[in-house]
């Protein structure tokens, strides 16, 4: 069983986007510049964020959705192994 199956580190990746984007937005509130420029800064920005967060919420859940999957399916092949593991030694037992 490949213990690495379905870890892509797109979540990682999402994550470390969405805390970069965060901050930059913090920055921008609490910098020491005028209320008008850092108005007129979040409106420049905002457009472009709002264009791509659906595509990043929908690839968050393409990802989320794949990984439940190799989970499901790695659980269910681990559990075959354990039954048949634990029938053989079951079967020499009462053989023994």
């Amino acid at each position: 069983m490949d213990e690495t199956k379905g870890y892509s580190g797109g979540g990682f990746l999402l994550g470390l986007i969405l805390g970069a984007l965060a901050g930059a937005a913090a920055g921008l509130l609490w910098s020491p510049r005028a209320g008008s420029e850092t108005r007129a800064k979040l409106a420049e920005t905002l457009p472009g964020l709002g264009a791509s967060a659906p595509g990043a919420a929908q690839q968050a859940t393409d990802d989320l959705k794949t990984r439940i999957e190799d989970g499901r399916e790695a659980f269910l092949e681990g559990a075959a192994e354990m039954r048949e593991r634990m029938q053989r030694e079951l079967d020499e037992r009462r053989k023994g």
